[in-house]
């Protein structure tokens, strides 16, 4: 099941991460700032919370009829090979730099950061994965035995009125709310006038997403759960609202949508290019920042695109073969 209008968001989302990265890492050695300022330089973190409720919606949605079993097989499929790929490479440079303790090596391998303390994955975007990944038990919970829904929630409920220590202030992190907007959208009736929420959700985080978090805090942080609730409700909220607008497009198969393909690959990939990029203009050039964010996003999405032909795209597909015609394979 596609919708190729939210295919085409997951891009621009992925997209406005890329910025987000690029823009503050320019802020961080040359403290200028595009013609956007500030405003347009911390938009782009709304990308993450974007993802985060497209996944409640698509998950809802292509969920049905799936056993436990075969919705985790297909989640694996998904987001592990290429995963696993680029977290080898983060890994073995913490292992050349010394910089990869135990704790690192758990969380990177287990996607479970709450440990004696919150730690942070070895590939820094990764701590939306470890948001991801609980989503997904929760979810296959639910697929197993469909009233263990009410203990789920209750047990979310829980954890997040008392978050005391690392393990329920990652489960009961508040962010998670934003999984559950997305499962909410999926239920929703189609309303033409609700692509109208599109701008309005841009808007809002034009407007108020500085007020939603700092650019202060670390990975840790995130996981943690610090300011989250300001985020769900200067992010998540008009994150929903361009989800749902999203959801009354029809949409068809084209550019956008193949780059939402990509999207994945772009997400894990971006951050070196974008530091050596802004590394390199800033060393060598006096090239304006908004010249080097988008010739870094550029860099970006080709290297993905790359990645996704040549490494993603086949895994994916030698994946999905049936058993027997792999068996028909190594005969």
């Amino acid at each position: 099941m596609r919708i190729w209008s939210l295919q085409a968001l997951r891009f621009w989302a992925a997209l406005s991460v890329v910025l987000y990265h690029a823009y503050i890492a320019i802020f961080q050695t040359s403290h200028h700032m595009g013609v956007l300022g500030e405003a347009g330089m911390v938009s782009g973190r709304a990308g993450v919370d974007v993802f985060f409720v497209l996944s409640g919606v698509i998950i809802a949605l292509t969920s049905k009829g799936l056993s436990s079993g075969e919705f985790i097989a297909r989640r694996a499929r998904r987001i592990l090979p290429l995963y696993g790929l680029v977290t080898a490479i983060y890994l073995a440079g913490g292992a050349i730099a010394g910089s990869a303790g135990w704790r690192e090596w758990v969380t990177s391998l287990t996607l479970w950061p709450a440990l004696d303390r919150v730690v942070a994955p070895a590939t820094p975007v990764a701590w939306t994965l470890c948001f991801e990944v609980l989503f997904y038990a929760a979810a296959a919970l639910v697929l197993w035995r469909q009233r263990l829904v009410w203990l789920i929630l209750a047990a979310f409920g829980t954890a997040i009125m008392i978050r005391s220590g690392p393990v329920l202030s990652y489960v009961g992190n508040p962010i998670i709310v934003e999984f559950l907007l997305g499962v909410a959208l999926s239920r929703l009736p189609k309303w033409r006038g609700g692509v109208w929420l599109i701008p309005a959700g841009v808007a809002s985080i034009w407007l108020w997403g500085a007020s939603g978090y700092s650019t202060e805090l670390e990975v840790p942080d995130f996981l943690s759960g610090a300011f989250a609730w300001r985020r769900v409700l200067y992010l998540g909220l008009p994150a929903a609202m361009i989800v749902y607008g999203a959801l009354q497009i029809e949409g068809r198969k084209g550019l956008l949508t193949y780059l939402g393909d990509a999207s994945y690959a772009l997400y894990l990939v971006h951050q070196p290019v974008v530091f050596a990029i802004v590394w390199a203009f800033g060393a060598f050039t006096a090239a304006p920042p908004d010249v080097v964010a988008v010739v870094a996003a550029g860099a970006s999405i080709a290297l993905a695109w790359r990645v996704h032909e040549l490494f993603e795209k086949p895994m994916l597909n030698w994946l999905r073969r049936p058993a027997s015609a792999v068996q028909v394979a190594r005969a």
